[in-house]
């Protein structure tokens, strides 16, 4: 089966400086068994070249300058070598300019989250629209999934769940890493310093605000108790924008037991997610799937995260780590540290269901899925190119 995989465009594959649906593209591809040939369309950077082929992937890079000249040099491309399947990665609009072109070529859309289904992006009348044109749709959650049945009456049988996977081996290899101290003496760590850590983007929806007001009482009650946030505003970039400035003021208070810490590119997160004892995620809006507990987890981390979204289908309450509510935690957090602390073997035993509960989600796991629903597609499509067979 050929199968062509269209990115949004912004960022490039494999992604420089971090970007998660580019990051899932890479992760996914490599999985997809040999004998499949996959296509990736993608951003011209200065870091790769033109093109490229990496065993059963080929790259094809064009300049990103808006989405309308970046999809009409891919279709260009396309119409010379047509696919088997096209999946369109974030980015339901494109699903109209392709059907145009390729009514025949079966083609779904891979939704990362809500935001490029809302009315925001897209309107009511051509959303209806994709979900009428398009063969199916590929979401992170079950969560997701459902939201989108609701919200856009996708049909059941048209959008499919596949969990997003993590590769555990650079993670757990990341805890024998000689510089681990220096990268802790580095930030202003202490070795007896206990550390709570949280990375991600320093947007409002993630709930760093609610953090760092929970944390306030848990540095109250423990004088080792120290805060490592790692991340910037987006991709790459440590803008100060208004709600960092928030975050900073809510900060003051604390001196130098919240450490700030940049953006860092993903490659190097395996690394920095050792500085943590404890991993949170404090989400106040619906995440789609969460990849930070996943990654958390990866490590052998316990999470403290929330029942927003999708977060509940990778987490599990009280086993490889806490689903607190938003607005509880500035009540529950003080209570849940003393209890990993004072309690050691807990917070151990934790961490050891949050590696086994990691090795769960694969990657293979995630292309397998894929396939599935490709296979299904492109049967159906030869089914009906077949002549009616003649009875009597």
């Amino acid at each position: 089966m050929n199968i062509a995989i269209i990115s949004p465009g912004p960022f490039s594959v494999p992604p420089v400086n971090g970007s998660s649906v580019e990051h899932d593209i890479d992760e996914v591809t490599k999985m997809i068994d040999p004998e499949h040939q996959v296509t990736i369309y993608t951003r011209k950077c200065a870091t790769y070249p033109k093109s490229s082929v990496e065993e059963n992937r080929e790259f094809i890079r064009y300049a990103y300058k808006g989405p309308t000249p970046y999809l009409q040099k891919i279709i260009k491309h396309i119409r010379k070598h047509k696919p088997d399947v096209i999946l369109v990665e974030n980015r339901p609009t494109y699903v109209l300019a392709l059907k145009r072109h390729f009514p025949k070529i079966p083609v779904f859309v891979n939704m990362h989250s809500h935001v490029y289904g809302s009315t925001a992006m897209i309107s009511k009348a051509k959303m209806k629209k994709v979900v009428r044109l398009a063969s199916g749709f590929i979401t992170n959650s079950e969560f997701l999934r459902r939201h989108f049945m609701r919200t856009n009456h996708i049909p059941g049988h048209k959008i499919h769940a596949v969990h997003l996977g993590v590769d555990v081996s650079p993670y757990q290899e990341a805890k024998l890493h000689s510089s681990i101290k220096k990268l802790r003496k580095q930030i202003g760590l202490k070795e007896d310093h206990r550390i709570l850590f949280y990375a991600g983007r320093l947007m409002r929806g993630k709930g760093v605000h609610v953090l760092l007001k929970a944390f306030r009482h848990v540095s109250e009650k423990d004088p080792l108790a120290r805060l490592v946030i790692v991340g910037g505003t987006g991709y790459g970039s440590n803008r100060l924008n208004p709600y960092v400035k928030e975050l900073k003021r809510l900060s003051e208070p604390l001196g130098n037991k919240v450490k700030f810490v940049n953006f860092v590119p993903s490659v190097k997160m395996p690394l920095y997610y050792q500085l943590g004892d404890i991993v949170a995620t404090p989400s106040v809006w619906k995440e789609a799937f969460c990849r930070v507990n996943l990654e958390a987890m990866a490590s052998g981390k316990p999470v403290i995260s929330t029942p927003r979204g999708g977060i509940k289908e990778v987490v599990t309450h009280q086993g490889s780590g806490f689903i607190i509510p938003p607005k509880e935690w500035s009540k529950e957090l003080p209570i849940i540290w003393e209890l990993l602390w004072s309690a050691p073997h807990i917070r151990t035993e934790m961490g050891k269901q949050a590696l086994m509960r990691a090795k769960q989600f694969s990657w293979y796991a995630t292309a397998q899925g894929y396939l599935k629903v490709f296979e299904n597609a492109v049967a159906k499509r030869e089914a009906g190119k077949q002549p009616l067979q003649k009875t009597g």
